[in-house]
């Protein structure tokens, strides 16, 4: 059964992440191409988000159950095939993974284009995830 106390514990965390990366995130890309210390900042915030919902997903996964999970993408693929989230949540989710590789494990440069565009979308995306594991654990959880 779902822990609601430490769901609600990661997603505190969560969205103190995504609060503080929406606050950071320029209107433009461009301002994001050119500033570097920005580029980081954002780069790790935007890891932190998704790395802090695997995290999440690995627990409620483990408490009922339905894994192990293969990969860490599958963590989302899980809980939307579960109904906790939303297939297109899981997806995004899923591909915001290889962002967060490519940042934690330096395998290319981050196109900061591409950066800008997917942590403007982020913070929607794990409010969505976060209500959905909520909702969850409201139900199931002790």
């Amino acid at each position: 059964m779902v822990r609601l106390d430490l769901v609600r514990d990661k997603i505190r965390r969560i969205r103190e992440v995504t609060d503080a990366l929406r606050r950071r995130i320029p209107d433009r890309p461009e301002d994001v191409a050119s500033d570097e210390d920005l580029r980081d900042l954002i780069a790790f915030r935007f890891y932190l988000g998704i790395q802090l919902a695997i995290d999440l997903a690995s627990h409620v996964i483990a408490d009922e159950g339905w894994g192990p999970a293969p990969d860490l993408r599958a963590h989302f693929q899980i809980l939307a095939r579960r109904g906790v989230i939303d297939a297109q949540v899981a997806q995004s989710l899923g591909a915001g993974v290889k962002i967060r590789n490519l940042v934690g494990h330096a395998y290319g440069a981050l196109d900061p284009v591409k950066l800008h565009a997917a942590a403007r979308v982020l913070p929607g995306l794990l409010e969505r995830y976060c209500a959905g594991v909520l909702a969850l654990a409201e139900r199931s959880g002790v």
